[in-house]
């Protein structure tokens, strides 16, 4: 399978979108490196590389949005559908526990004596249980999260410490937090994340398979490449904000209806169909409004999303199975000629009304998961200092003068 990593001539000069000749003449300038191939013939090219050069020579991207491109060495896409973390698959990463990945993302590889502790500090978890009893009994659990993560730097006298090792226990406490105020709806069966998190989700206890899927579901939710959310941590991080006030800057960006609330409305998207409206009336409605099926395509893989296939694999005929036969059907009507595939937002909707969780549950596992990114980009964001200076251009009224 081609390494993603690198380009061929063809492929770089695609991107940039310029000939071929003209992908010479940058590494002329200096401008692109030219490594050689496998055979020592051919030509290939660092795809970072190639993007940041791709990134200067646009004037606006998408319907005139801004491209930031950054080094990281925590995730890698592959727009052809794969995804990896610190160089490994997050598919395979996914039969892991979710502490274990998110330590991964944190620190890279490292062998301990002893697994960390995942728990929160008493005073921590008694100021975030304080303020989720001032919420309305309604309020979603991805609500909640956000809530603890505000309350949670007034009880850390040591929040400014910025050394990874501080920043990775940090995390653990704040996820430890976030998970364990959530109301809960029956008792976990053991201490992992994962379980803690289905009590807050569910009023029974999970099967085997259910606790797997569950927690392969927060993996993949990690991180996810330099998202808006990741993103609005890092500025947060470059301006020296405290790993917890980076991570509620990345929840807050993660909230919006383009970003992490997709999740929710895939799920209520599902969650219509369960009722017992038909397929039909679900697509045409949406297509009818001008408006996406949510839970369907992404703007960035060209082919599958990988998360979607392995959280759909784990649940197996269960989304069908739950839906009558109506998942398949709606996944057919959707993809006819040549439309969009189901993308993660879908898979985890699938999760939660497969299991007749609690409302506002595939949200949790995606915000929930997300966290252990953020914390990664804070942490690598931490090694640079207030690199982010972006310029405005005023358009607005002239300025008046006097007289």
């Amino acid at each position: 399978m081609p390494d993603p990593r690198w380009l061929t001539t063809e492929q770089a000069a695609q991107l940039l979108g310029v000939k071929a000749s003209t992908v010479y003449a940058y590494v002329s300038r200096g401008q692109l490196t030219r490594h050689h191939g496998p055979d020592r013939r051919s030509s290939r090219f660092e795809r970072a590389e190639v993007e940041r050069l791709a990134a200067r020579a646009r004037r606006g991207g998408r319907a005139g949005a801004l491209d930031v491109v950054l080094d990281t060495e925590l995730t890698l896409l592959d727009p052809a559908g794969r995804l990896y973390f610190r160089g490994r698959d997050a598919t395979v990463l996914a039969s892991q526990p979710f502490e274990q990945v998110a330590e991964l993302l944190w620190a890279g590889p490292a062998e301990r004596p002893d697994p960390p502790v995942w728990a929160a500090e008493p005073r921590m978890l008694a100021v975030a249980r304080a303020v989720q009893a001032a919420l309305p009994p309604g309020t979603r659990p991805a609500d909640r999260f956000r809530v603890a993560v505000a309350a949670l730097p007034a009880t850390d006298p040591f929040r400014y410490d910025q050394r990874p090792a501080a920043v990775a226990a940090t995390g653990r406490g704040l996820i430890a937090a976030a998970v364990d105020c959530l109301p809960p709806r029956s008792a976990p069966v053991d201490d992992s994340v994962a379980a803690r998190l289905w009590a807050g989700c569910a009023d029974r206890p999970p099967t085997p398979a259910q606790l797997r899927a569950f927690d392969a579901a927060l993996v993949l939710s990690a991180d996810h490449e330099l998202a808006v959310s990741a993103l609005a941590a890092r500025v947060a991080a470059s301006a020296r904000a405290d790993p917890y006030l980076a991570v509620l800057a990345g929840l807050a960006a993660l909230g919006g209806g383009l970003h992490g609330g997709s999740v929710g409305a895939a799920e209520a998207l599902l969650t219509e169909l369960a009722a017992g409206r038909t397929v039909a009336d679900l697509v045409a409605d949406r297509l009818a409004a001008g408006d996406q099926v949510p839970g369907f395509g992404h703007a960035v893989y060209t082919g599958t999303d990988p998360r979607a296939e392995a959280v759909l694999r784990l649940l197996g005929r269960g989304p069908d199975a739950a839906l009558g036969g109506r998942f398949d059907e709606l996944v057919a009507a959707v993809g006819r000629h040549g439309g969009p595939r189901p993308n993660f937002d879908l898979a985890l909707g699938a999760l939660a009304v497969t299991w007749n969780l609690a409302p506002g549950s595939a949200e949790a596992v995606f915000v929930l998961g997300r966290c252990a990114g953020l914390l990664g980009h804070t942490i690598e964001e931490y090694r640079h200092r207030f690199r982010f200076r972006p310029r405005a251009v005023y358009v607005g009224a002239a300025p008046a003068t006097d007289g």
